[in-house]
């Protein structure tokens, strides 16, 4: 079971022709979400985790991950650029979404789960009997996802599972399950399809899955377009980032539609880069 977010071959040492990608290697090499990025090309549980609550955090604390100031790019990062603020922005409209969807005694998944943000962020005060389930590949993240549900003590039961995605092994189980951040990493269509229909069938009959796609560049509307420009360097030259599989509102409709799903609503970001999508499980035959 391997794990596609994170843990990839590092970066070449070779020497760079261009210096100004060795440079801003050195400058990703300053901060801690920096060298995470360098090392692996992509984010854990951990490190989504820190993106996705900077405006309720670091913007709060104007710190760094470990205490010291954000460094000029770290601060460029998770306040400018274009992607990480749809992510931030998706999380938002991830929990606006799911929160009127919540009823007493549903069973919830999060997969992968990360810290199980997505879950832990909603009101559960008017649906006693919740029990939620984190799914992960990444043993560290699950800990972690159990360690930050035992800091906020929501009045919901948890469980903490590592599974692969492809390998559910189960059937009918969850009323509601969330996932942001694995297709993004899966180049083939069909791959990603096949995950869908894992969920599928996971899901109890009328089961809702709420998740997310990144849209072809061609669509993104960002708020300024040098901070774009940079992104593209940054994330191609610099840290060649595998969170690269994009796929359009069409693609991922007809992939939900061969996987068992009808498409209920699709929202999107201010950006266009990163909507969510709310699928209700249908009937077949």
């Amino acid at each position: 079971m391997d794990i596609i977010s994170h843990g990839h071959k590092a970066l070449s040492t070779k020497v760079e022709a261009d210096p100004e990608v060795l440079r801003l290697r050195r400058e990703f090499d300053d901060f801690q979400l920096g060298r995470f990025l360098l090392e692996n090309l992509g984010l854990n549980g951990h490190w989504t985790s820190y993106v996705l609550m900077h405006p309720e955090r670091g913007r709060v604390t104007n710190l760094s991950s470990d205490g010291a100031p954000f460094t000029e790019l770290e601060s460029w990062l998770l306040d400018r650029c274009p992607i990480f603020l749809a992510t931030q922005e998706r999380f938002r409209i991830f929990r606006d979404l799911t929160q009127p969807l919540l009823r007493p005694g549903m069973s919830l998944a999060s997969l992968p789960a990360g810290l199980m943000d997505d879950l832990l962020s909603l009101d559960y005060s008017t649906t006693p009997g919740v029990e939620l389930t984190a799914i992960d590949l990444d043993p560290h993240t699950l800990r972690e996802a159990e360690e930050n549900y035992r800091g906020l003590r929501p009045p919901v039961e948890a469980s903490f599972e590592r599974r692969d995605a492809w390998q559910l092994s189960s059937s009918e189980r969850w009323d509601l399950l969330t996932s942001n951040g694995l297709n993004i990493y899966v180049q083939d269509d069909d791959r990603c399809t096949d995950f869908y229909r894992n969920v599928a069938a996971a899901l109890k009959p009328d089961g809702i899955f709420v998740v997310s796609f990144i849209t072809p560049p061609e669509q993104w509307t960002a708020k300024a377009s040098q901070d774009l420009d940079y992104q593209r360097f940054l994330f191609k030259e610099v840290v060649p980032v595998k969170w690269s599989c994009v796929r359009d509102e069409s693609k991922t409709r007809e992939q939900l539609g061969t996987a068992g799903f009808e498409v209920v609503t699709v929202s999107y970001d201010s950006q266009r880069m990163f909507p969510a999508v709310v699928a209700k499980k249908v009937k077949r035959g």
